[in-house]
């Protein structure tokens, strides 16, 4: 299986004590490549330095033969752009740059964000 992955998706892997991480390893198991969009590893970043834990992680992270950085294209941005509407924070921005990846690419998208996953879901249909 080949799908999107969404930084929470990541965060759930590597947090031993997160809710989903159990979920989360299954998933992985059966993941032959997550591809991860770019403004994901920026927010990735950024959970980890908040968290004081050393960017090392990430690095890890990025090195998994599973992983597949995904560039930020212009149609991600003007897809994000056209549904402004439903935009109120950065996170809300990013997640809808994550959701055109996934949408592009035709890809499942892997995420613990409920909101996030409905709104694929309107989007897959």
């Amino acid at each position: 299986m080949r799908a999107v992955v969404d930084t929470n998706f990541i965060v759930a892997l590597i947090v031993e004590d997160d809710v989903n991480h159990l979920n989360a390893l299954d998933v992985w198991g059966k993941l032959e490549e997550a591809v991860l969009p770019a403004i994901a590893v920026s927010e990735l970043a950024y959970f980890l330095l908040k968290h004081h834990v050393d960017l090392e992680v990430l690095e890890e992270v990025l090195s998994d033969p599973k992983i597949e950085v995904e560039p930020l294209k212009e149609e991600d941005l003007i897809f994000a752009l056209r549904n402004s509407n439903k935009i109120k924070t950065y996170d809300d921005f990013n997640d809808f740059l994550i959701l055109s990846a996934a949408v592009r690419l035709g890809l499942k998208l892997l995420t613990y964000d409920r909101v996030l996953q409905e709104i694929y879901q309107k989007h897959v249909k």
